[in-house]
């Protein structure tokens, strides 16, 4: 029994095209006569067996995609060869023309200021073109000297865009992203140095860019964790201390869509009663993997960063009011009432701090909050 041929169609369907293509182009030869005989080899296997394991085996044993896909490559590749004009001389002449025509227009400023760095190397492209050398000797010289690099994007262009990919880095103030952006400049340059025409393979580069990315991203998944985690024991004590305002019953935090008078007043009095003793049990894990404790919060250079990005949501007052409700948060302690009174005060127009939205220019000194 043959394989269903809702399995081999998929697989066989794309050569059947090629082949197609071939013809249509009138392409005639060993070539094309070559891929009609790998199709059907792939189509009576395809009836003969009834394993699709053994199917792609045996495709596999007889390298018949392979034989199929060479003998495809250079059926194209005589073709384009006759349609240029088939000799090497006029493969040659036809070459430089390109180059000659890109030349002219990067000098006359047509393709932007991007490319200016790349006219002396195409002006020796063209030097080469005119030497005399034969059209196999003109792409190997191209090889030697490195300038094919030149036009496979590893130029100043890519440094360029390194460079800009680093100012927005620095306009967001992401870290984890400026961090790279300036480890990968110094790879590129460090690379062009010991580059042929001062080019970065881009092989090697790409493998730069994959190092500087495993080292960093450990550093980066601690820094969030950190930001996460004192993030949430600020929230902890605001609600703690809002549990006991006025506004309380009518904040959503404490009253969801759909309440009742009941639900408000038992989660009020469950972040009453538990918050003390949750914000304390998280204190703990946090001082326990990352060492920090409490106070060194507002000095540690995640918060001076995320402070100084405008990125800590709370107005400054919120924040000393934070850390003065800090030693009172305790299992079945209650906020002195000044500290409620205040609270009452900045709920809710001077709870949240005004420019947080807005994040400073780069170069900005890092600031540690006056609390």
């Amino acid at each position: 029994m043959p394989i269903p041929s809702m399995i081999t169609t998929p697989m066989i369907t794309p050569f059947r095209n090629m082949l197609t293509e071939v013809e249509q182009k009138g392409l005639q030869g060993p070539d094309v006569d070559e891929m009609r005989a790998q199709l059907g080899h792939m189509e009576r296997l395809a009836q003969e067996t009834d394993d699709i394991g053994a199917y792609t085996g045996r495709l596999a044993q007889d390298q018949t995609f392979q034989k199929f896909s060479d003998a495809y490559g250079r059926a194209l590749s005589a073709a384009a060869k006759q349609s240029a004009g088939g000799s090497d001389e006029e493969m040659l002449a036809q070459t430089l023309a390109a180059y000659e025509s890109a030349l002219g227009s990067y000098r006359a400023g047509e393709a932007g200021d991007t490319v200016k760095p790349l006219i002396p190397h195409l002006e020796r492209i063209v030097e080469l073109g005119r030497s005399g050398a034969s059209y196999p000797v003109f792409l190997r010289q191209m090889e030697q000297e490195g300038l094919t690099r030149v036009l496979e994007g590893t130029g100043p262009e890519t440094r360029n865009g390194l460079e800009r990919d680093l100012g927005f880095a620095r306009a967001s103030w992401d870290k984890h992203r400026i961090d790279q952006g300036e480890q990968m400049l110094r790879a590129y340059d460090a690379l062009a140095q010991q580059a042929p025409l001062g080019r970065p393979d881009p092989l090697a580069l790409t493998l730069a860019r994959r190092r500087i990315e495993w080292d960093l991203a450990p550093l980066e998944a601690r820094r969030e964790a950190v930001v996460e985690r004192w993030q949430r024991l600020l929230e902890a004590l605001v609600d703690w201390l809002d549990a006991f305002t006025a506004f309380a019953p009518y904040d959503p935090r404490w009253r969801p869509p759909g309440s009742s008078e009941a639900d408000v007043k038992r989660n009020i009095e469950r972040t009453r009663e538990c918050g003390p003793g949750d914000f304390r049990f998280h204190e703990a894990l946090f001082q326990r993997y990352f060492m920090l404790g409490w106070e060194q919060i507002f000095t540690h250079e995640t918060f001076v960063w995320e402070y100084t990005a405008r990125r800590v949501e709370w107005s400054d007052e919120r924040l000393a009011l934070i850390r003065a409700t800090y030693p009172c948060c305790l299992p079945g302690g209650r906020p002195p009432a000044e500290l409620v009174a205040r609270a009452e005060e900045l709920h809710p127009d001077r709870d949240y701090r005004p420019d947080k939205l807005q994040s400073p220019p780069w170069g900005t000194p890092l600031r540690v909050p006056q609390l």
